[in-house]
């Protein structure tokens, strides 16, 4: 068994961005692209087998309400106690072959969402040169595979993830889910929202009451949903019930040293209303 997954881990499909027909690209309410099941069974028992318990992320994990806990792909591929096959895993996912296949797949999508970054890196997409994030290597795009969980929900339910952008710097970001199979809890599901230009923001997060919910990607075992990060791609987690379960999933990152675009602003009086009355918990 070791040796066939030896050379299943060597073939391209080993990338959660899958051959074209595999991989469906989706245009609303923003560029984004879905892959389920995205990797091989064989492929994908191997990881969920192995994902690393919650005590790996944090020795009080279990007594944490409903919170965000990370494994940086340098940690899994410098510290003892990982499985190989998450270290060849992350290491195909934060390399030069894995941002040319993000380009193969998403390069429409983030030329036309950010017409202007190739002038400003002086050259197309297809010749950036990738680095891993915490490698300390040069490159164009900073690439990073890190493992996820978000803890128990102990008390009310909650979501760990209010409607917000991520981070300017990010480009692109995918999201491939580890459901447990007795996971039965309701929600932690991903919902993408649309919104008009006219939006102001909060840092990075937006009024729930401002934004149309416009599609739902369930949070179900072996399922992938990619997307080019913008001041439109706006999105949550749904609020899961009080549950002992954990909700697991790995996070891609292609990632800038200087913000992709701007953020516009609430101002003055429209943050300190929107703190008072309407902003949600981000965990």
């Amino acid at each position: 068994m070791e040796a066939n997954l030896e050379v299943i881990w060597r073939e391209p499909e080993g990338m959660v961005i899958r051959p074209p027909g595999a991989f469906d690209a989706r245009e609303r309410p923003f560029p984004h692209g879905v892959s389920t099941p995205c990797l091989s069974a064989e492929q994908y028992a191997e990881l969920e087998h192995s994902f690393p318990a919650p005590a790996v992320f944090d020795a009080q994990a279990s007594t944490l309400d409903n919170r965000v806990l990370r494994i940086s792909s340098s940690r899994v591929l410098q510290e003892p106690g990982f499985a190989p096959c998450w270290r060849q895993f992350v290491d195909r996912h934060t390399s030069q072959p894995f941002w040319t296949r993000i380009v193969e797949r998403f390069g429409q999508q983030m030329r036309e969402t950010h017409p202007d970054l190739e002038t400003r890196v002086g050259r197309p997409m297809d010749r950036w040169k990738a680095v891993r994030r915490g490698s300390g290597d040069v490159g164009d795009v900073a690439l990073e595979c890190q493992l996820v969980i978000n803890t128990p929900v102990l008390q009310t339910a909650s979501s760990v993830k209010a409607p917000h952008v991520d981070q300017a710097t990010k480009l692109w970001t995918g999201l491939l889910y580890f459901r447990e199979a007795m996971d039965t809890t309701v929600g932690g599901d991903l919902e993408l929202y649309a919104a008009d230009m006219r939006l102001r923001f909060d840092k990075h997060q937006v009024p729930r009451s401002h934004v149309a919910l416009e599609g739902v990607h369930p949070y179900a075992p072996n399922s992938f949903v990619g997307f080019v990060n913008s001041a439109l791609a706006i999105h949550s987690v749904s609020e899961r019930q009080p549950t002992r379960q954990i909700r697991r999933y790995v996070d891609f990152v292609v990632e800038f040293d200087q913000p992709v675009f701007d953020l516009p602003q609430m101002n003055t009086l429209q943050r300190r209303w929107f703190r008072l009355r309407h902003r949600e918990h981000s965990r």
